[in-house]
């Protein structure tokens, strides 16, 4: 019986680590959990994770991220798909539906990101998918975010009191560190740093005879002046330089891993506490996320209480 039981627990984590099974129909038909009235077999979950996968590739999910939500998927799988199993229904319930051309218009967009059209089906034939699954999985998810739109966000509301309130309470949060104002001189090394050095020089020298450091900068700097930068974002000799310039001084070269930089300071801008206008929009969004992240968290549950939902062990 132990070794039945390991046996079964290896062959599941391979399942949901995407490795290859031996075809085996008894399996694939082993119900691994129940719905209300609908039945989740070994193949829901393979082929759900399977879409998923194909789906965030397709829409071109980055490496890192990709592998974090698979890794999810992989500890958590069975209760996302119950979840999905559950909102899914729901729009069912309510009467969401979602016309072809909204499909059609998501998967235009997710082959945009292709250089042709036999790229992008190579691309899903290589993860083992179709255009029908593919279609299958956009559909499901217009559905579930339409009714989570419906049933929770649009319920969502902050108001301008909640802004200040949190503002208020908050202020250290939007603490802006002392700035300066900085124009520019960027030299590149390239593969010949004398004659970078040479050039430095050459366009320091000027600026000390009277040369307008914006008309040596068009003539020498291989990049844009600098602008406006806050403590921290500099290397720290840099920045030791010239946050101790004087107003319209220059400083000396100084010379990084890639070339040479000559500035010139505009002004400096003290620490300061920004202002409410200055970040409302964010305190707004920080707000709605939060409310609408409990709100999700409490409708799912509501939808969980009024079901029926067994997971076999």
């Amino acid at each position: 019986m132990r070794y039945r039981i390991r046996f079964l627990q290896f062959l599941f984590i391979s399942v949901i680590a995407l490795t290859p099974l031996s075809p085996s129909y008894a399996l694939d038909d082993a119900i691994i959990a129940v719905v209300n009235d609908e039945v989740i077999t070994l193949k829901d979950l393979r082929d759900y994770i399977r879409q998923t996968y194909v789906s965030l590739v397709a829409e071109g999910v980055e490496e890192q991220q990709l592998k974090a939500m698979m890794l999810d998927l992989e500890s958590d799988g069975i209760n996302k798909l119950v979840e999905d199993r559950l909102i899914l229904t729901r729009a069912k319930t309510i009467g969401i539906d979602v016309r072809e051309k909204l499909i059609d218009q998501r998967l235009g967009e997710i082959k945009q990101r292709y250089s042709s059209e036999q790229v992008f089906l190579d691309a899903l034939v290589k993860n083992g998918a179709n255009i029908t699954e593919l279609r299958s999985k956009i559909l499901d998810q217009m559905k579930i975010k339409f009714v989570v739109e419906h049933e929770v966000k649009s319920k969502i509301f902050v108001n301008p009191q909640e802004v200040t309130e949190f503002y208020e309470q908050n202020k250290d949060a939007f603490q802006k560190s002392e700035r300066v104002n900085l124009e520019s001189i960027y030299i590149t090394f390239l593969e010949d740093k004398e004659a970078a050095r040479l050039r430095a020089k050459e366009a320091l020298e000027l600026i000390g005879q009277g040369t307008d450091f914006l008309e040596a900068a068009k003539q020498y700097s291989d990049t844009p002046s600098v602008g406006v930068v806050e403590r921290g974002q500099l290397q720290p000799a840099i920045e030791e330089v010239v946050f101790d310039l004087k107003e319209n001084e220059v400083s000396s070269l100084m010379e990084v891993d890639t070339g040479i930089y000559i500035f010139r300071l505009k002004g400096k801008i003290p620490a300061e506490t920004a202002g409410i206008k200055e970040v409302k929009d964010q305190i707004y969004k920080f707000l709605f996320t939060k409310k609408f992240k409990d709100s999700f968290t409490q409708w799912l549950q509501g939808l969980r209480e009024n079901a029926y939902i067994e997971i076999k062990q």
